[in-house]
């Protein structure tokens, strides 16, 4: 019996990437709009146009399904994030360019980051442990962002760069929840905004240091 990859494609044609990306996209659709718990096995299917044998052919289940769509924002922001500390020495524009990514990350992954923030705590242990340390390696890099920036003296010695960033990763998190891509201000304007008010108060007390160093 010939199969398609997704709904639409070709008659007698499989691709088994397409096939994958097409259940993922179901999947991503359902969880967003009706939550990870109330989406069935069948739903996915139906809506990708595939069949359960299909699913099964790519995913042990469900919840790996959530895990992959929890990894792949969170491993293309870590890729993002990994280039930007490759690419900027200077703590400051370190710190900026972390904050627009986050909100870029936003824009570009609305749903995801729905379902990452909403239904990641139906992973059981083990997978959710798998998310949460990339999580936790990406917090890492905006804590090793503040400490190099009070080390070398542009940012306020008196500042915990763990506390610190505890603060701005709770900003940039929560603005999930207000940030809107057709806003009056494009995405890199309300980046330099928030950039603003976070550089200035961890330069605030900083001796002979600006926010633009």
């Amino acid at each position: 019996m010939a199969r398609t990859a997704s709904r639409g494609g070709p008659r007698g044609t499989y691709s088994p990437a397409e096939t994958r990306r097409a259940l993922l996209a179901s999947a991503l659709k359902l969880f967003e709009v009706g939550g990870y718990h109330a989406t069935s096995v069948e739903d996915i299917v139906k809506e990708a146009n595939l069949t359960k044998g299909a699913l099964y052919h790519h995913f042990s289940g469900k919840e790996e399904i959530l895990q992959q769509i929890q990894e792949e924002y969170i491993d293309d922001r870590l890729r993002n994030c990994r280039r930007i500390l490759e690419s900027f020495e200077a703590p400051a524009e370190r710190l900026r360019q972390l904050i627009l990514e986050s909100l870029v990350a936003i824009d570009q992954f609305r749903a995801h980051v729905t379902v990452f923030t909403q239904e990641r705590r139906f992973l059981t242990e083990e997978r959710f442990a798998a998310i949460k340390k990339k999580r936790d390696e990406l917090d890492a890099m905006y804590e090793s962002v503040i400490r190099q920036g009070i080390e070398e003296g542009v940012f306020n010695p008196a500042l915990q760069p763990r506390i610190a960033s505890f603060g701005v990763l709770g900003m940039l998190t929560s603005a999930y929840n207000w940030y809107r891509p057709d806003g009056l201000l494009a995405v890199s304007e309300v980046a330099d905004q928030l950039s603003e008010l976070v550089l200035e108060g961890l330069t605030s007390s900083a001796s002979g240091t600006s926010s633009r160093q």
